[in-house]
């Protein structure tokens, strides 16, 4: 019962104090979210040095690994995915069962594809590439532009395009 007459009594400073923890908490958390998508970030685990390694000496070195391989739709989904490769990575990490040379998948593929196209849209117009229809068929930027970010090896960096 004294808790309840506390509460009472202070219910401007309690709601003051939990709007502050709240505020405080968000922050926290867009941080981490920010932090968690950065190449250093990405490249402080063994499997993704050379990765990361690469990635800096790219054209496109100046953009966060979240801003490529993740979904941009919507925050629900782009939260799902980060969630999930999150997980994924740090399953492999931790079981150290990633290859010398990782590979794509093919849903990874997808999702880098359509952030070229929602980050280069404004070019577009000038690309000779059917957008809009199955990758096979034309539409993937990746058939010939894949080596930008990360070059052909895990010894190169990415290609210098300016």
């Amino acid at each position: 019962m004294e808790l309840r007459n506390l509460i009472q009594k202070h219910t401007l400073l309690c709601l003051a104090g939990g709007f502050a923890i709240g505020i405080c908490t968000f922050g926290a958390l867009s941080a981490m979210m920010s932090v968690s998508g950065s190449p250093a970030f990405c490249g402080s685990c063994h499997s993704m040095k050379h990765e990361a390694w690469t990635f800096a000496d790219s054209a496109h070195s100046q953009l966060e690994c979240a801003d490529c391989h993740l979904p941009h739709q919507n925050v629900a989904i782009y939260l799902v995915e980060k969630g999930r490769t999150g997980m994924v990575d740090t399953y492999h990490e931790v079981l150290r069962d990633y290859p010398a040379h990782i590979k794509i998948s093919k849903d990874g593929w997808d999702t880098v594809n359509a952030n070229c196209v929602r980050c280069h849209e404004p070019t577009m117009d000038n690309v000779h590439a059917d957008l809009g229809k199955d990758f096979d068929s034309g539409g993937d930027c990746l058939k010939c532009h894949s080596r930008i970010a990360h070059g052909t090896n895990h010894l190169e960096g990415g290609i210098k395009v300016e």
